[in-house]
This record gives C-alpha cells, structure tokens and sequence, in this order.
C-alpha cells in the first residue's frame, strides 16, 4: 500500500470517529498541517506514528493497511468528500476481512451460494423469490424459519450480530466471490432482526453487491420495498399464514389470532401486519390494529408461545467460532488473534488447550 492509499485510510476512519484534523492531530501530538499532509500521501507514516493512530482511531494497524472490501468501496463512491462512514460500515468491513482471513487459512469454507436469482420488479416477483429462496434453503411448505442464521449459511450468507446503538443502521450485507457477510444490529427488537436478516438473504440472493438497510421498515426505493416484500414471504408463506389466520381469528378475534400467528412464524406485529395486508386478509386499519397489539406474559403461558432469541447481542455464525479455534489449535494464529476475532466472546484462558506433539515423533520427523 502506497502513501496516498495509506492516507485514504487515516481519513476515513477519522471521518468515521467524526474527528476533525485538528482533534486527531492533537491526540497524536503532532501539528495539524502534518497530518494534512499524512492523509494526501505527501508525508509517510512512520511504524510509531502507525502504533499512534491505530490506538486513537480504535483501528487494528492491519485495517489501515489493506484495502475496503471492492464492493464496499463502490458503495460508497470515488469521492473521500462523500464519504459518511457509519459504524456499521466499520464493522461488516472488518467482519469481511475476517471471513476472508480465515477463508485463506483453509479453516474456514463458506457454502457457494446455489444461484443468483433474478431482481424483483413487481409484487408478484417479489412473492416469488421468497418461495424461490425457501425452496433453496429446503424448507416445507408449511415450516416457519426456526434458526434463521443457519438458513442463511446454508445459502451462502454468514450473519453476524453487533449491538451499533440506536442510531446506527438495522443490517448490512456484502457479496463477495459468491459468498456473503452480513450483519444486523442486534439493538433492535428480536423480530426487526429476523426481518432485517431475511432481507439481506433477499439482497444476496440477487447479488445485490452492498446494502446498507438504515430503516427496514420504511425504505424509498422501489427496489428496496420489493425486497422487504420477499423477505416476508420468505419468513411467512402465504397458504400457512392464511390457514391460521383464519383459524385463530374465527375462534378468538383479531388479538389472539395475531399473537399466536406472529410467534409461530417468530415475526413482530408490524411484519404480520403488513404481511396480512399485501395478502389481501385484512383491511389497512385492521393492520393499524395488530401493529398496536402487544404480546403479554400472559398470552405466552397461555397459548404457550414460542419466544425467539435470535441474533442477541454478540452473535457470530458457529462455522466462524469453530475454524477460530481450528486456525488457533493448528498454530496459524495467536491465542490474543483468537480473542480479537471473537470480539471478546471469550478469554485467552477459555480457549481448548493446544495439542502437544511427542518428542519421537518430532524427533522421527528431523531426521
């Protein structure tokens, strides 16, 4: 990597703290017209000076040196005045990197995603690539989507959680050489994750290249609300959806049918809602009526609703988990690289002790 690309990257992780030149140039003790000059390529950075900014801008001297992700760099265009780095953006990047890391190892083999289907362009392909995905993924016809991660893997796509805050963006995704990460911000409520994650499968699926989903339920595009339309009928098809509508709102009403169908297809009410609506079951103000309703403690103990728990602050895939410690017992990393790729999920004391090889076997291997 030369100056100028070197220099890219001091900006943009300084731009992502929200820093000006001048905060980050006084943390590091150096004038500002120097850092200037760092950021254009016109000066190099020294190894201690690297230490410096790697410490100040919560960046691993590795990310400073290589590349974004190509179809990270695109989304976010040419110009380094444009750029609005989220922290969202900062972490699928990071994950990204991590998956490939692990990739070139030999630890870690991501599923090919089976096909690229085609982009939506109305509601009736929308409809399609749901039930197009589910039959990929072998689900029945019938079947909610239980361990929405594991679907997701099976497809090609490794979805991480993070807890970003209230302010950052619901999910992201990437696609890279066939396979994809993606990662939901596991501050939002469980069933805003699972619509949030069956929405970048919609994405990867169509090998949209890079989303950054800030509002998924309120999206401008036209590309973007026929992709959320997809993600609900792939979280809720439509013939079981409607057998038990019907069969719980003629036996107890609209609240009782909309609690006892939202947790056996593990979606929120606003999810239900606007599923029932573009099915044509219910009305728009009947719609207004399940997004208001609230399941109860009570209604759990009596229907004996299931509660799903997925995707709970810090979640990563478990074929990522198992080739960490894979690349750790085999000696290709260091058990402090084998913490920081957890995010601290664990300790240097938690990790399996390594296997120790027997003096004559060693000794049969140098002669």
């Amino acid at each position: 990597m030369d100056n100028v690309d070197l220099g890219r990257r001091i900006h943009e992780a300084r731009t992502a703290k929200q820093w000006n030149q001048s905060q980050l140039a006084q943390a590091l003790g150096m004038d500002r017209t120097t850092l200037a000059k760092i950021e254009a390529g016109q000066r190099k950075v020294s190894a201690l000076d690297l230490i410096a900014l790697s410490r100040e801008l919560d960046r691993r001297i590795d990310w400073f040196l290589s590349a974004p992700s190509p179809a990270i760099a695109q989304h976010r265009g040419a110009s380094e005045e444009e750029l609005l780095l989220l922290p969202i953006d900062h972490h699928l990047d990071l994950l990204e990197r991590n998956v490939r890391f692990l990739s070139d190892l030999g630890a870690l083999r991501v599923a090919a995603r089976p096909q690229v289907l085609r982009r939506p362009g109305n509601s009736d392909e929308s409809e399609e690539l749901g039930q197009k995905v589910r039959k990929l993924a072998r689900l029945g016809k019938e079947d909610p989507v239980t361990d929405l991660v594991e679907v997701c893997e099976k497809l090609g796509l490794l979805v991480f959680a993070r807890n970003l805050g209230g302010d950052d963006a619901d999910a992201a995704s990437v696609v890279d050489a066939g396979h994809g990460v993606a990662l939901v911000n596991s501050d939002r409520a469980v069933g805003r994750r699972r619509l949030s994650a069956a929405h970048e499968l919609m994405h990867h699926m169509v090998d949209d290249r890079y989303q950054n989903d800030f509002m998924i339920y309120d999206h401008a595009s036209q590309h973007e609300i026929r992709i959320d339309h997809a993600a609900r009928a792939f979280l809720l098809p439509a013939d079981p959806v409607h057998k038990m509508w019907q069969k719980y709102f003629e036996e107890d009403g609209t609240r009782s049918a909309a609690v006892r169908t939202a947790s056996a297809f593990r979606v929120d009410m606003t999810t239900l809602a606007s599923r029932l609506l573009e099915l044509g079951h219910i009305s728009a103000d009947t719609a207004d009526d399940i997004r208001d309703v609230r399941t109860r403690k009570g209604d759990i103990m009596q229907f004996g609703l299931v509660v799903p728990h997925d995707m709970e602050e810090t979640v990563s895939p478990p074929s990522y988990e198992m080739a960490v410690i894979k690349a750790y017992l085999s000696e290709d990393i260091t058990a402090d690289r084998a913490v920081d790729l957890l995010e601290g999920r664990l300790t240097t004391e938690d990790l399996p002790p390594r296997p120790t090889l027997d003096p004559s076997t060693l000794w049969s291997v140098l002669q």
